[in-house]
């Protein structure tokens, strides 16, 4: 009976129809993404800078008495970080802005095309966040087990 059924509607073409209320939430979507992916830009660029800041200027705090406790190279090496999780994070904003871009001209233009490139980012969105959060457990858990054997000596 199911081998039945699905001959029949493999048999016909499917179309996906997407109602008003749908269209009205893609759209709410596409404008919250442009927004947070805007945000994220502007994050990024702070961070970034920020890096730069702390790479090349805190070298001068270390003549502070106050400063004497840093090993030396160790304001480089923390704005390397800042600069690299900007990098890091430039590119989930930009999948986020070109789902929200490309979403917006979908529905406005009811162009399929458009419509499936946005969801393509969108899918790439979730897909570099989720291959960075198992990165990030998997950092979580050897870290976890690094303390556990240091304990242990």
């Amino acid at each position: 009976m199911d081998s039945f059924i699905d001959q029949q509607f493999s048999s016909q073409e499917q179309q996906l129809k997407i109602s008003d209320l749908s269209k009205s939430y893609l759209n709410e979507t596409a404008k919250w993404g442009q927004f947070l992916s805007i945000v994220g830009f502007i994050g990024i660029g702070i961070m970034v800078l920020m890096g730069l800041v702390f790479s090349f200027s805190f070298n001068a705090l270390q003549h502070l008495p106050m400063g004497n406790n840093m090993p030396a190279g160790f304001s480089f090496l923390f704005g390397l970080v800042y600069i690299v999780i900007g990098i890091i994070y430039f590119f989930p904003c930009l999948y986020l802005f070109r789902f929200s871009k490309k979403t917006k001209d979908a529905l406005q233009l009811n162009n399929e095309e458009s419509l499936t490139v946005a969801f393509s980012n969108q899918k790439s969105v979730f897909k570099f966040m989720g291959i960075f959060t198992v990165i990030v457990l998997g950092f979580y858990a050897i870290m976890f087990l690094i303390g556990i054997l240091g304990l242990m000596v």
